[in-house]
């Protein structure tokens, strides 16, 4: 999976809605992902699994995807399962053996097969018709996040990064540990008139800073200045909106933001 091309993320979108309309699904529970990777002549095992959450193997037009048997989240397994199912489908000349690592099921280190087949999961587990509905109108809030992951069980997450990528609304998601940024995903709206640096030091006056150096974050949002995580873009207003969720397991705040 080497591929050096720019990423097609709507042909990652139009091949999921396809094996919806294909297998007549109308609801999230109608998705069951091992029944479909079958008729795709996938056969999915648990096992154990080092250095990855998941592993495709292709053999004479048929499929194996080991899922790591000890992730302890089922929507993070769904997700790793939905990812390579999204490499089956979408990258037929990639390597007959390829693993992917947690990091790739989300941020997809800018490689454009991990981008498509990131993509294809979250088109496949949360399709933007059904998606949509549930978030037009609505201001962000960890609640609401947390509804919309019981609804298509998908992990926390991954639920946020669908929930920015399809709200009209100036908002981003922000991924940090150890003190970092990790990254971040932000609604077109944001992504075109701010940026949120990765990899840099937070600053003491969000929300996840606090929360990843031991105090726990407030279960209602917060107001945080602009600056304290915007580097780049005109500010349109002193401060904005954080709700920050601590996910203790990987040491990681999982902070959304928005403008008020």
């Amino acid at each position: 999976m080497n591929r050096t091309s720019p990423p097609s993320r709507a042909l990652a979108d139009a091949q999921a809605a396809w094996l919806w309309k294909l297998h007549g699904f109308r609801a999230p529970a109608d998705l069951v992902l091992e029944d479909l990777a079958l008729a795709l002549g996938v056969l999915v095992v648990e096992g154990p699994l080092a250095g990855a959450d998941a592993r495709l193997l292709r053999n004479a037009g048929h499929g194996l995807v080991r899922i790591r048997s000890d992730i302890p989240e089922p929507g993070r397994k769904r997700f790793a399962l939905a990812h390579e199912l999204g490499h089956w489908l979408l990258h037929g000349l990639g390597s007959p053996l390829s693993a992917c690592t947690p990091e790739a099921h989300v941020t997809g280190h800018d490689h454009a097969p991990e981008i498509e087949a990131n993509q294809f999961a979250s088109s496949l587990l949360m399709p933007e018709p059904l998606f949509r509905p549930r978030i037009r109108g609505s201001r962000p809030s960890v609640e609401l996040l947390r509804s919309l992951a019981s609804v298509f069980a998908t992990s926390f997450t991954a639920t946020a990064v669908r929930y920015v990528e399809l709200q009209d609304d100036y908002c981003a998601v922000v991924i940090s540990e150890g003190g970092r940024v990790l990254w971040w995903r932000g609604s077109r709206c944001f992504t075109q008139r701010f940026r949120i640096e990765s990899g840099s030091w937070l600053s003491p006056a969000t929300v996840a800073a606090r929360a990843l150096s031991g105090r726990a974050p407030s279960s209602a949002p917060e107001q945080v200045a602009f600056r304290a995580w915007i580097v780049r873009g005109r500010p349109v207003e002193t401060f904005l909106f954080e709700q920050c969720v601590l996910l203790e397991r990987y040491r990681q705040a999982v902070s959304l933001i928005w403008l008020p």
